[in-house]
């Protein structure tokens, strides 16, 4: 039975300590669902060698964890693993047998497991709930402490140095404990999430480092991804002084990817760092299938005084920490998904990922030593590639494919294929000529084929309605017929049919074969279809195809025609596999074997019938049986090294080798523990073979290596080795003997309540399959039977000498002469079918009776049996005797069972004693009721039933299942109680179906109901259902106020037209304007027309709605890019020029034609909207009224928004505004709107969306027929001085764009008059919200430049120039624009100097101006000294920009 794991078991996801590995022995353990792996791992390159698969109980193994010292003479060979059920199990590592376990967790899964001391001795620490056990395994004792500070511990680490304390989590919590006392030393706080992983630091010193690496520095959530220079600068830490840490530490991880250093001795972290998503690109924002969803899972380990951790990415970091951050690097990243698990083993680290892969790394090397695949569900299929012998791919349970490839120079290399694959994969098939192209079915009945070089994969369209069992590759069948061709298909066996589809095309309808069988059938005559297909199985040739039916017959038809030329019926059940044998020569012969639900596999030669085919033929003897194994036959595999060997698989748990030339059997392999499903030949290796049972492994293994020949021997040599673990394990446990029960006592006594006496025993073998014994109602009778033969003899006898009559009789027959014992057997039981209606003693018999009669015939005893206790034999007659007898059996199986805990038996016997009142009474006062006993109150009253029920709510509403013990309550009609009973734990829809069924005429409790559900749904945000509830009581109004609530224009609309209805039309109206409003707020001005038509009120409010379109549309166009050229931007026509030099006299002689910006007059478009609408200027008066009473132009914008919504309003009543200061008054408050939101974005839209035609031109705002001018209105001030002001502050921030002077010098070096930039270079105005001003230079600076510019003029000292912009990071948004010539961008300048020097009274909002602009005065020398300090302007050229700007202080 030797051979190997070639594919172990995948380790468990999600828990951090699903793994364990010691370096003294190089042994590593895997927690795999049932199951346990033992690997031992090389030191160099190699893979790991898979020592053992540990078959556990039906509990899913969750944690697992190896004794730390491999020499320790009672523990080394020991694991324990916990499970999601309370058990806590220890596993002999050589055995794979339990050898002790306990369940003290009481039905709480086990979160994490330890090995430590509890005094001098070793214990097993485990923890569930909020509690953790103390278990030493050699004295049988535990001890449970309870940590009543937290509700769930999920880890426990033991400190390595000092093996009486641990270290726990409990949710974001880090507790260190004293294991034998269970009080808590240290409690550390510090994670926002919950911890996933704990590490000990067991290096020298301390793990805070002095050097640098090479990498990345993380230090918290700052400086993620920066990539180090290596500067002086950068490695601050080498020269800074450490602080001192004494330890011991310990390092934790989150699920948020934050790692915590904790040293605590000072009770507190020492540095902390966050895990970047992934360390290639640290700063990318994870989209769709790439974000990283729910939790992070950060994997930790200690390599000498270093950290390794792992990235949600699946990347391998390596971390140096110190105070405060930490650097990293990338020690590799072959795993393509998170990893959940990182083992250190001398200098090799081990990995384990979600990719279901195992990757070995040399710490001190860096070199990738091995990749080994495992499987996380059972292998279903696996084939080699035809073209690549070295190729494997193998079908698994978890909807993957996994390919190998045996030539990789890192063994073994190791792919997937799972994209879009549904369900398991049942079946693979490779395509005989096109190289790497895969077919397979799965258990959902997809059918596709995956590229295996590009890795896509394809579906066909259509899908089996059950699992696809088999797939093949075949030339098309009955071309002329089904209409393919001769072109390769994909055929699919499932639903008990067979597919046939074109192999290039996923979408054509399939063609059933069935189907061209019956037709062709119906034309020819002749015999049917097989009716439940089975099996199906094409000839080398492909001229034959061969259909296997659940009888056990099979059809064989020529391809060409789907003729029927052989019938064969040989077997009488369900066909598994029909494989023919491949051809080796020239030579065609047609032989196949056929595997079924029979134990013979059936060989056939039908070469003669099929190459001169006459008409159908029917075969009903093999040409050869191979008889050896001993259940059914499921898989054949014929051997291409050698024609005539075969082998085949089976339910036996063994592979078996056959010699078909002889018919008798090779060797036969027997290292499964479950039934077999595949096994297939090695294509490169004449000795090596692969199979796989109903297991988690695949295993391979030589044929010369084999001793067993068949079947029998195989499952001989496994009852053997059993035999040897059950002794092996009895030595075990001998010498691991638990102390004496009055010793424990002592021991329970001296240490309190919580030590509880355990004595551990063997539970389960290795190699065990045996289903689990059944559990008998008699447990008692049972045990005392012992199923023994000769014990039932003396229990006749004993019933017969119970009648004195008849005893005397037998007494005076047996005198003489001793009966020959085979003829005394038979009339023993002849005795026992006569009497056993007849002897029914009242009385019992006396024990000493018992004896002597047991005594007299103990020569009938078995050899080797020792005389059965008469008290046992007294209890087996109560069986036989009086119903009083039988009830007293009765009432000692009940409490067997109870003391073995099974209750259920126990409440089935006490209905058939008919002690059910008691019973019933007693578990409802111990809240131990269940349906059964609540269903079976009835029959002993009505009054214990309700009493029952009662209890049983009362006992559920503890155990949290509100809605089942209200259902109990309606079942006794108390059906208030019920109500009260739901609306209490606020399952309020409940308790309304309820009153409405059981109490639909009780109006008041329904609104009861209806009410409290509505204030929870209230309080919970819940309006809409909440008015629902209220409209079903009539509730109208009230409905409406809820839903009002909800600031939504759906919501609004409905709580309008409720108001409506319920007659409060003012409410009404008000609530409308506020759908309405909100409308607008959501730029939804396409469905506004259609709400308006129900709210006929408020048809005005569409003068307001197109006013924001229009002020929204030109808005858009100002701040568009390519709306406007750069030359208008910056040349604008002054208002006011009170100074006439060669400047600007140069100015005027530049003739703008391209005065306007080409944009509309916000306020014409509005008038001409408004016109198209209806609204003429006759009802302009009314509805100025309207808006004024309706809606507020005073209001404070609290979003942009908003702010945009409220500037409509007031650009709507400016336009309505029936005389010039009403006017006045709302340009002066749309322009305070901006103002007061403070961003310069939004000021410099309003004021050019107002001024599209520049400063110069004010027709565009001004009123017809309105005496207002910039003399006498301080909206159009305030106007200007916006306008220039915001235009000010965008220039100065373009010349002080880094990079900005280099693009100027490339256009003006040496050409005064060369451009700056083409006319259809476009601006595009920033949106500045977030951008902060910083300092350009200090004051002394500019003050300084300035004196030095204008000594000859003698230019005053700028003494208060204060903070200036200094770089504004406008990203993708950044103007980059400039006029085209130097010379208009001096009379940009000079224009802007002419507008303040003309505006020498001060406005009132000019400080708020400033405030949020910065002083434009401060700003235009800021830009006079940029241009002169990049030589882009003479110093005559600025003096006189200077000498303007001197008079503005």
């Amino acid at each position: 039975m030797e051979g190997g794991i070639l594919i172990p078991p995948s380790p468990n996801w999600f828990y951090s300590q699903a793994t364990d590995s010691r370096t003294e022995d190089r042994i590593c353990v895997t927690a795999c669902f049932k199951v346990i792996t033992v690997y031992q791992v090389q030191e160099n390159v190699g893979l790991p060698k898979v020592l053992k698969v540990i078959p556990c109980s039906t509990e899913k193994v969750q944690i697992i964890r190896l004794c730390p010292i491999a020499s320790n003479p009672d523990y080394g060979h020991a694991i324990v693993c916990g499970s999601d059920s309370s058990s806590v199990r220890l596993y002999n590592i050589h055995t794979g047998r339990v050898t002790y376990h306990h369940k003290e967790h009481q039905g709480k899964a086990v979160n994490g497991l330890a090995w430590g001391l509890y005094g001098e001795e070793e214990a097993v620490i485990s923890v569930g709930g909020n509690q953790m056990v103390v278990w030493q395994p050699k004295g049988g004792l535990m001890r449970t402490h309870t940590i009543h500070q937290v509700s769930e511990i999920s880890l426990v680490e033991v400190n390595p140095g000092e093996r009486t304390q641990a270290i726990m989590a409990a949710g974001n919590t880090i507790l260190l404990t004293e294991i034998k006392g269970g009080s808590i030393l240290r409690q550390l706080q510090g994670h926002n999430q919950d911890i996933y992983c704990l590490k000990w630091f067991c290096g020298t010193g301390s793990p805070m480092s002095n050097s640098t690496i090479e990498g990345n520095t993380n230090n918290g959530s700052e400086n993620k991804g920066k990539r180090s220079t290596g500067s002086e600068s950068d490695n601050w830490r080498v020269k800074k002084s450490q602080p001192t840490f004494n330890g011991p530490f310990v390092v934790s991880s989150d699920y948020s990817r934050q790692i915590y250093l904790w040293d605590l001795t000072a009770k507190r972290y020492i540095t902390n760092a966050t895990v970047p998503l992934s360390f290639v690109a640290p700063n990318k924002k994870f989209q769709g299938k790439e974000k990283i969803q729910g939790k992070n899972h950060v994997a930790l380990a200690w390599y000498n005084n270093e950290l390794i951790s792992s990235s949600p990415k699946g990347e391998i970091l390596q971390r140096e920490l110190w105070p405060g951050g930490a650097k990293y690097k990338m020690l590799h990243n072959f795993h393509m998904r998170v990893v959940y698990n990182i083992e250190v083993i001398g200098d090799v680290m081990v990995t384990f990922g979600q990719d279901r892969m195992i990757h070995g790394y040399h710490l001190k090397n860096s070199e990738h030593l091995f990749q080994f695949p495992t499987v996380g569900a059972s292998p279903v299929s696996l084939a080699f590639c035809p073209h690549d012998l070295n190729r494997l791919a193998i079908g698994t349970q978890d909807n993957t494919i996994r390919l190998l490839n045996f030539e990789s120079p890192v063994p073994w290399q190791s792919s997937s294929v799972w994209q879009n694959i549904k369900g398991k994969i049942l079946s693979i098939s490779w395509h005989p000529e096109r190289e790497g192209r895969l077919l397979f079915g799965t258990g959902s009945g997809q059918v596709g084929f995956a590229d295996i070089a590009s890795g896509r994969v394809s579906i066909y369209a259509y899908y089996h309605q059950k699992p696809v069992y088999k797939v093949d590759w075949a030339p098309a069948v009955f071309p002329e017929k089904s209409g393919v061709g001769n072109a390769w298909c994909a055929y699919s066996f499932g639903d008990r049919e067979i597919a046939m589809r074109p192999s290039e095309d996923a979408m054509a309808d399939p063609v059933m074969l069935q189907t061209l069988i019956s037709e062709s059938f119906s034309k020819t005559g002749g015999h049917k279809c097989i009716t439940e297909i089975t099996e199906f199985s094409f000839s080398p040739d492909y001229k034959f195809i061969a259909l296997g039916g659940n009888d056990g017959e099979i059809h064989i038809y020529r391809m060409t025609d789907l003729q029927l030329l052989l019938i064969i019926s040989a077997l009488r059940k369900a066909i598994q596999h029909i494989l023919w044998k491949p051809q080796t020569d020239s030579s065609v012969s047609y032989i196949f074997a056929v595997g079924s639900n029979e134990n013979i596999i059936y060989l056939f030669n039908v070469s003669s019938q099929l190459k001169d085919p006459v008409a159908t033929q029917v075969i009903t003897q093999a040409t050869q049986e191979l008889c050896s194994h001993e259940s059914r036959v499921v898989w054949l595999s014929w051997s291409p090294h050698k024609a005539e060997v075969l082998a085949s698989a089976s339910y036996d748990h063994t592979v078996q080798l056959w010699d078909t030339k002889t018919g008798s059997p090779i060797v036969n392999y027997g290292g499964h523990s479950h039934r077999v499903f595949r096994v297939e030949f090695s294509p490169s290796d004449p000795d090596l073979m692969y199979s796989f049972a109903d297991e988690t492994t695949i295993h391979c293994w030589k044929p010369s290596q084999q001793t067993c020949k068949i079947a029998a021997e195989s499952l001989a040599a496994v009852k053997e080795y059993m035999k040897k673990l059950r002794e092996q394990t009895k030595l075990d446990e001998s010498s691991l003997n638990p102390e004496t029960s009055e010793s424990l006592t002592e021991k329970k006594e001296k240490t309190g309540s919580n030590t509880q006496e355990k004595t551990s025993s063997g539970v389960s073998t290795a190699l065990s399959n045996k289903k689990s014994a059944f559990k008998s109602f008699f447990p008692k009778l049972h045990s005392v039977c012992a199923r023994k033969k000769s014990f039932f003899y003396l229990l006749i006898l004993n019933m017969i000498d119970n009648e004195n009559d008849e005893g005397k009789e037998e007494k005076e027959k047996r005198k003489g002469t001793v009966p020959e014992i085979k003829d005394l057997e038979d009339d023993l039981l002849d005795a026992l079918e006569e009497c056993s209606d007849k002897i029914s003693p009242d009385e019992p018999r006396s024990l000493a009776s018992i004896s002597e009669t047991c005594e007299k015939f103990a020569f009938l005893l078995e050899k080797d049996s020792d005389l059965p206790e008469a008290e046992d034999v007294g209890y087996a007659l109560q069986l036989y005797g009086s119903p009083l007898q039988m009830s007293d059996s009765l009432s000692r199986e009940i409490v067997e069972h109870k003391s073995r805990e099974n209750n259920i038996q126990a409440d089935l016997m006490h209905s058939w004693q008919g002690s059910l009142d008691e019973h019933i009474r007693t578990a409802a006062r111990l809240r131990k009721l269940n349906p059964f006993l609540v269903s079976s109150a009835p029959q002993v009253s009505i009054k214990l039933w309700q009493f029952a029920s009662e209890a049983y709510a009362e006992q559920l509403v503890n155990e949290g299942d509100i809605v089942t013990a209200a259902t109990y309550l309606v079942n006794i009609n108390k059906i208030e109680d019920a109500v009260e009973l739901l609306m209490k734990h606020r399952l309020f829809r409940e308790a309304l179906a309820i009153v409405k069924c059981r109490l639909g005429y009780n109006e008041d409790f329904v609104k009861k109901v209806v009410s409290s559900w509505t204030d929870s749904l209230v309080y919970e945000g819940n309006f809409d259902i909440a008015a629902a509830l209220q409209i079903s009581i009539g509730q109208i109004e009230d409905a409406a106020r809820t839903v009002s609530r909800r600031n939504h224009p759906g919501a609004l609309f409905i709580a309008s037209q409720l108001y409506r209805r319920a007659g409060k039309d003012d409410m009404a109206k008000s609530i409308g304007l506020l759908a309405l409003k909100e409308i607008c707020l959501r730029h939804e001005h396409e469905v506004i027309e259609n709400y308006m038509s129900y709210l006929p009120d408020l048809q005005w409010f569409s003068a307001i709605s197109s006013c924001h379109c229009v002020l929204l549309r030109l808005l858009q166009q100002v701040s568009a890019r390519g709306n406007f050229s750069a030359r208008s931007y910056f040349l604008q026509r002054c208002a006011v020029m009170k100074e006439k030099d060669s400047f600007q006299e140069e100015c005027d002689r530049e003739s703008y034609e391209d005065n306007g910006t080409g944009l509309e007059s916000v306020l014409d478009c509005i008038i001409e909207e408004w016109n198209r609408q209806g609204f003429t200027c006759d009802q302009y008066p009314k509805l100025y009224g309207t808006i004024s009473s309706s809606l507020s132009t005073q209001q404070t914008p609290s979003s942009v928004k908003q702010l945009w919504f409220q500037g409509a309003i007031a650009i709507s009543a400016l336009l309505m505004s029936p005389s010039d200061e009403l006017w006045e008054l709302h340009l002066s408050a749309a322009l305070s709107h901006v103002l007061t939101w403070g961003k310069p974005d939004q000021i410099y839209h309003l004021s050019h969306a107002l001024l599209p035609k520049g400063a110069a031109d004010l027709s565009t705002v001004i009123p017809r027929n309105s005496s207002l001018n910039l003399e006498n209105s301080k909206g159009l001030h305030l106007l200007l001085l916006l306008y220039y002001t915001s235009e000010t502050f965008f220039l100065h921030s373009l010349l002080h764009k880094e990079g900005i002077w280099s693009s100027i010098e490339h256009h003006f070096h040496g050409n005064e008059g060369a451009k700056i930039c083409d006319d259809t270079e476009q601006l595009s105005v920033p949106n500045l919200e977030s951008e902060s001003l910083t300092v350009l230079e200090n004051a002394s600076g500019i003050d300084n430049k300035l004196q030095k510019l204008m000594a000859p003029e003698k230019c005053e000292e700028n003494k208060n120039t204060k903070r200036v912009v200094e770089d504004l990071s406008l990203g993708d948004q950044s103007v980059r624009v400039l006029p085209r010539t130097k010379n208009e961008l001096m009379m940009s300048l000079h224009c802007k100097v002419d507008f303040f020097l003309s505006r020498r009274e001060r406005h009132d909002l000019q400080d708020q101006i400033f405030q949020t602009l910065s002083d434009p005065k401060k700003l235009l020398l800021e830009i006079s000294l940029k241009l002169r300090e990049n030589e882009f302007c003479s110093d005559e050229d600025l003096k006189r920009l200077v000498s303007k700007l001197t008079p503005l202080e």
